[in-house]
């Protein structure tokens, strides 16, 4: 089968922070150990948030109780969403020019926040014909359902789109269904293999 869509991650590809990760940048803004930070950002009540069991509000209390700080410190740990992470010009350049010759996608695990925050900091106009958000599904990647979802939504079989994401466990979710997928390791090595998948199922696809 030819590719009709493609499909791409947030966090980690196109949404990037000043540092290693997002819990880096926390870890210097609220000035404790990054291990620390990783531990509260990445725990299992961040899924819960993800999932929409909780509000983002809600995961930005768990952070700090986690870190041992006041609750007066949530204004710095938000601060670093509207000033610290940023979209990735290059890579958006590329969403848009492939927007160009398929349907595009963005599937990210994220809370309640980001449709506040692509309204008005990570503008992202006009690049995806669909915005899949955790939070307002009830679903998480690497869950089948949310991929099955984002392909109903574009109209394609798991065989014509190609996923991207900086996580191995979603990528090899979304390979398990049949779809292309690719880990995202940086902006030439995806658009590389995005048109190396694109010449072979070319290839494949009968005449």
């Amino acid at each position: 089968m030819s590719i009709r869509a493609i499909i791409w991650d947030l966090e980690g590809v196109l949404l990037q922070s000043p540092d290693e990760d997002a819990p880096t940048t926390i870890a210097h803004k609220l000035n404790v150990p990054i291990d620390k930070s990783r531990e509260a950002f990445y725990s299992d009540f961040n899924d819960r948030v993800d999932k929409g069991e909780f509000t983002h509000d809600d995961f930005l209390n768990h952070v700090v109780d986690s870190l041992g700080l006041p609750r007066e410190k949530k204004t710095d740990l938000l601060d670093c969403f509207y000033q610290d992470f940023f979209i990735d010009a290059g890579m958006l350049s590329d969403v848009r020019a492939y927007h160009q010759r398929y349907r595009t996608a963005l599937l990210s695990n994220y809370s309640d926040l980001l449709r506040k925050m692509l309204a008005s900091y990570w503008r992202m106009d006009g690049a995806f014909d669909q915005i899949v958000i955790s939070w307002e599904v009830r679903m998480i990647k690497p869950d089948p359902d949310i991929f099955y979802y984002t392909l109903e939504k574009l109209g394609c079989a798991p065989a014509e789109a190609i996923f991207i994401d900086d996580k191995a466990v979603n990528v090899e979710g979304a390979r398990a269904l049949g779809m292309h997928a690719i880990l995202f390791t940086g902006r030439e090595d995806m658009n590389r293999r995005i048109e190396a998948i694109v010449a072979q199922s070319k290839e494949s696809s009968p005449a």
